[in-house]
């Protein structure tokens, strides 16, 4: 009886002193709901599997955020790389105007390439909406500039070791990678895009194109491909008006 005392005193008293026992806080806990999936970062999202980028172009609610986050990760990532490139020339102490003409002159070169783009989206009949064009060149252009921003410590490190061979080779290999990353990335975000809207509209997960869709769209995607590779490739005459 003792035992049996001893043992309902035990269980009687409470497991924390913040929290009095009782046979419901002792019950089994229900199960959680099932969580939604987290918002993903749209700076990781940019390095990833184009087809993230994807959901976020077919998505009106998403499409501003693209846009601003683009905008942002452009002007960031290219400012950071002047300033660089500046300091490893040694002038470290005007950064600002570098920054900014190298900011500006990407989004002049995305300009440049968007009427070309969008015109030969009509003449393939395969146009694009204009919303979804710019965003998803931003988001091209916001690949490689992260890109840039990558090969800036390299840059600062060549140009203060060889002024006058490995600096200038290392600046102008670095705006070529940058275009060719963007140029095939805005190829791979076009060709993503298209399918994923026929699989929307047929309402079958596994559908393809069809052989006459899939020409029109690899013609636009490849016209793509040309102009904003090229167009972001030549963001390296910008430094000649910097000295």
């Amino acid at each position: 009886m003792e035992a049996i005392s001893r043992s309902v005193t035990f269980t009687a008293e409470p497991l924390t002193p913040f929290m009095p026992w009782s046979v419901e806080e002792r019950a089994p806990l229900p199960e959680p709901a099932t969580a939604s999936e987290p918002e993903r970062q749209l700076l990781v999202e940019l390095l990833r599997e184009p087809s993230f980028i994807v959901e976020r172009l077919l998505d009106p609610t998403k499409l501003q955020g693209l846009v601003l986050g683009s905008v942002g990760v452009i002007t960031v990532s290219t400012s950071l790389f002047a300033a660089t490139s500046s300091a490893a020339r040694g002038h470290g102490e005007s950064w600002a105007l570098p920054a900014a003409l190298t900011s500006l002159n990407v989004l002049m070169a995305l300009a440049a390439s968007l009427g070309p783009i969008y015109a030969a989206s009509i003449l393939v009949a395969a146009r694009v909406p204009l919303a979804r064009l710019v965003a998803a060149l931003l988001a091209s252009a916001a690949t490689g500039s992260l890109l840039l921003a990558g090969l800036a410590p390299p840059l600062y490190l060549l140009w203060r070791l060889d002024a006058e061979w490995a600096g200038p080779l290392l600046l102008l290999g670095a705006y070529l990678l940058s275009g060719a990353a963007a140029g095939a990335r805005i190829h791979r975000l076009l060709s993503l895009m298209a399918e994923s809207v026929t699989r929307s509209a047929l309402g079958d997960a596994s559908a393809v194109l069809s052989a006459e869709d899939a020409f029109r769209v690899g013609i636009l995607a490849r016209v793509s491909w040309m102009m904003v590779a090229f167009t972001s490739g030549l963001g390296f005459w910008a430094f000649n008006a910097l000295g």
